[in-house]
């Protein structure tokens, strides 16, 4: 059984008026002109579900302006009804799961799964190899809760290590343990990222040859690392095997820039580095692919991300759309409605103009007006 957003409402939430709405367990469509809170409310539904921004924004930039915190919460419909609620300030967060904090922070999320698609992921491909990164990091964490930890930890001990290699006397003995910790946390992100890959690779290549079936050239994307000689994909290996083999070039190739990086005083590898590469055809596909080509790629991408939720999960997860119709021609846009059509899960769409939506029987489903953050 597929989970649902059935209530959602806020508090001081950038522009959103925040008063409590209902939603259809399958579409819900928001429409408006720009800069009405469309944006704000599907990434104030996207924090209540991740505790994470949709864009990458510190907590005071999510808070409307003057204030001191802010707040989100949901009546969220699945084995059981779950009230969920987060508030927010600079620097501190409290979350509750029916008005009492959870145990664990498993019992927040509790199988909830979130896939958010906006205009800034249509430069997925072309873009700075930071929205690869965030993408990649963000479809692991839909299947695996833990990771967001592993990240957080692998953040603070890059900044120890940082710091540590702009000192003019540096302590060997102390660079060796604040090593050692890098290269597990840095391991464990690594490796989650190639076996996520090889997996999405299979989802993708369907995808992409249902949106162009008369298209015969292959398609291939490639972890692409700063640690060299790292294995493309997953392949026959498990996952233990992987994480060895990993585990390996990571200490080797550390040793062979343990020199650059006393001289340049800063860490020169790792996952915070890295990087996805794909091919069209045996070539860089930014080199020969169309702009049709590069829009469908990117389709096939958060459409590989959504299948693995569903066969990892058993269970759809819930979309978030930010006005993607309008940034797809025709083609694209009438393959991508008929995969959500295809979907059992919620679907919030938001838009400029309803005839974007090809929904073919859009008239059953709510359509609320954002003006000026507020939901009529």
């Amino acid at each position: 059984m597929s989970f649902y957003l059935a209530t959602f409402a806020s508090r001081q939430f950038r522009n959103l008026a925040g008063s409590p709405f209902q939603l259809h367990p399958r579409f819900n469509v928001f429409f408006g002109e720009n800069g009405q809170g469309k944006t704000n409310l599907l990434e104030a539904i996207y924090y209540l579900f991740t505790l994470r921004p949709l864009r990458p924004v510190r907590p005071k930039d999510l808070m409307a302006w003057g204030m001191a915190d802010a707040r989100v919460q949901g009546d969220v419909q699945g084995r059981v009804l779950r009230k969920l609620a987060v508030t927010f300030s600079r620097n501190k967060r409290q979350i509750t799961v029916n008005g009492a904090p959870p145990l664990q922070l498993d019992d927040y999320f509790d199988g909830t799964h979130v896939v958010a698609f906006t205009p800034e992921e249509i430069q997925l491909v072309r873009g700075a190899p930071e929205l690869r990164r965030r993408f990649l990091d963000r479809a692991v964490f839909n299947t695996d809760i833990t990771y967001l930890r592993e990240v957080r930890q692998f953040l603070r001990i890059l900044s120890h290590r940082n710091a540590l290699l702009k000192q003019d006397n540096i302590d060997s003995a102390f660079l060796d343990v604040i090593n050692q910790q890098f290269v597990e946390l840095g391991v464990q992100i690594i490796t989650r990222r190639i076996a996520l890959l090889s997996r999405l690779r299979v989802h993708m290549k369907e995808a992409y040859a249902r949106i162009f079936p008369d298209l015969q050239i292959d398609v291939e994307m490639h972890y692409q690392s700063s640690i060299r000689e790292l294995p493309k994909l997953q392949g026959d290996r498990t996952f233990e095997e992987l994480t060895e083999e990993v585990t390996q070039r990571f200490v080797a190739y550390l040793q062979r820039v343990r020199t650059r990086e006393l001289d340049r005083r800063k860490t020169m590898l790792g996952p915070q580095q890295d990087d996805i590469a794909f091919v069209f055809g045996g070539k860089p596909f930014k080199q020969t692919a169309s702009q049709g080509q590069t829009r469908a790629l990117v389709l096939a991408l958060k459409i590989a991300e959504i299948r693995e939720i569903e066969m990892r999960t058993q269970q759809a997860p819930l979309l978030l759309l930010d006005d993607v119709a309008g940034e797809l021609d025709p083609r694209h846009s009438a393959y991508f409605f008929q995969f959500l059509e295809e979907t059992d899960g919620q679907v919030l769409l938001t838009t400029t103009d309803l005839d974007y939506i090809r929904l073919p029987d859009i008239q059953l489903y709510p359509r609320f007006r954002l003006e000026k953050g507020e939901i009529h």
